[in-house]
């Protein structure tokens, strides 16, 4: 499965949107933590843990989307 992680910045941390799986929410301290991050939020929304997946990160800037 291919996902992007929408990354966007939130005090310390980055918040991350993942849009092709509804609900996947989830953060990191650091960018090179999104992709791990992401993996598990889509295996638990999915309720497969050895579902293959790759991540394509995103960056959003601090203000908001129109």
């Amino acid at each position: 499965m291919e996902v992007t992680a929408e990354v966007s910045r939130s005090g310390a941390w980055w918040a991350v949107e993942v849009p092709e799986v509804p609900g996947a929410f989830t953060q990191a301290e650091r960018l090179d933590q999104v992709e791990a991050a992401v993996v598990d939020a889509v295996r638990t929304r999915r309720e497969c843990d050895d579902l293959a997946v790759t991540v394509t990160v995103a960056h959003w800037s601090t203000r908001a989307r129109s």
